[in-house]
């Protein structure tokens, strides 16, 4: 009798160690196609097997993005039973291609199964006109600035803006022109089907930058059907790259600091008239160091400024003319900031306002 049982107790371990569900998916991937955004949600069923000789149970769905939902029978699924796993893809705000992951996980073999999902969403025009406001032809873009922050004078930095292929039947050449040695721009990709998403990608590298202080660089961003019909539409904008570029002082020694030049400006306002529209204020260099004056500049036309030296040894000071021409300036008020750029540890960008009426 104990050796009966004992064989029993055998066989049920076996049992338990080796009775399983197994997984068999009758599909693990759906294309959805071509979908239009306001025509909402899609959905598709993608079904399993239990192949195994144990109950199945799917004990929980991941997906890769909020965008995508599932939902499933969460019952157990019987030996050569088949169930299903439901997906619905929302593409609201998500013009261009998609590809999605959703992940099943279950008791049996495999413990955990990925399924996709994958198309391409065309954006309704309300779309269009909120996330990709610039229009180059049939591309869209979401901006025509890449602002880059400040950087210090031997940093690189990458940026780039996200462009929208409109067209529901042309493919475009997307190009953009104007690199220079401090700043280089591609479109990525530079051929995008219809509905595609790409990007204009610029990497700037501060070392080689012209100006201290604020560079700003127009690079020209052009689109054409890689096979030109009737109804193609090519394009041509300008987009404006902006970066700060400064001196790294933060690896100074304090004795380096106590010896470094220190910038003192006579005045933070200049006042303007059309009776008189010169006006001057002195720069000193009350530190040990030469003070260098790196950049005295303003964005406004019609200003003209004049500096006697770009050099200020201890204790000496620097003139600076400021001239308006009311004319070119184009306007009867004047409120705008000059900008002085130096070495400086402590302040190497100062102000002065520049304010009139003519």
């Amino acid at each position: 009798m104990r050796q009966y049982i004992a064989i029993l107790l055998v066989a049920c371990t076996m049992l338990m160690c080796f009775g399983q569900g197994e997984v068999h998916w009758l599909e693990m991937e759906h294309d959805f196609g071509t979908i239009h955004e306001e025509d909402g949600k899609v959905s598709c069923s993608m079904r399993l097997v239990n192949t195994g000789d144990s109950a199945l149970l799917i004990t929980h769905v991941r997906t890769s993005c909020g965008c995508t939902a599932s939902d499933y029978d969460k019952s157990p699924i019987a030996p050569g039973d088949t169930s299903s796993i439901r997906i619905t893809y929302d593409p609201t705000a998500r013009p261009g291609e998609f590809v999605k992951n959703v992940f099943v996980y279950t008791d049996g073999n495999p413990r955990r199964s990925s399924l996709e999902i994958r198309g391409k969403v065309i954006a309704q025009p309300t779309t269009l006109s909120e996330f990709y406001p610039v229009t180059v032809g049939a591309l869209r873009m979401t901006n025509a600035s890449i602002p880059l922050g400040e950087l210090t004078h031997d940093r690189k930095r990458s940026s780039y803006l996200t462009v929208l292929n409109s067209s529901t039947t042309d493919t475009l050449l997307v190009s953009v022109l104007g690199s220079k040695p401090h700043i280089k721009a591609a479109a990525t990709p530079d051929t995008l089907p219809p509905g595609a998403v790409g990007a204009v990608t610029v990497f700037f590298d501060s070392s080689k930058a012209p100006l201290w202080g604020l560079n700003t660089d127009t690079l020209t961003v052009m689109s054409e059907a890689l096979h030109p019909s009737a109804t193609a539409l090519a394009g041509m904008t300008h987009i404006q790259v902006m970066a700060q570029v400064l001196d790294d002082f933060s690896k100074l020694s304090e004795k380096a600091r106590q010896q470094a030049p220190v910038i003192e400006v006579s005045t933070d306002k200049l006042m303007f008239t059309a009776q008189e529209p010169t006006a001057t204020f002195t720069i000193t260099n009350t530190g040990r160091q030469p003070l260098e004056l790196r950049r005295i500049w303003t964005a406004e036309p019609g200003i003209a400024i004049v500096c006697d030296r770009t050099k200020v040894k201890s204790g000496k000071q620097a003139t600076v003319t400021v001239t308006i021409d009311p004319n070119a300036l184009g306007k009867t008020l004047l409120n705008s900031r000059l900008t002085i750029v130096s070495n400086a540890p402590q302040q190497q960008s100062c102000h002065v306002r520049l304010v009139g009426e003519f």
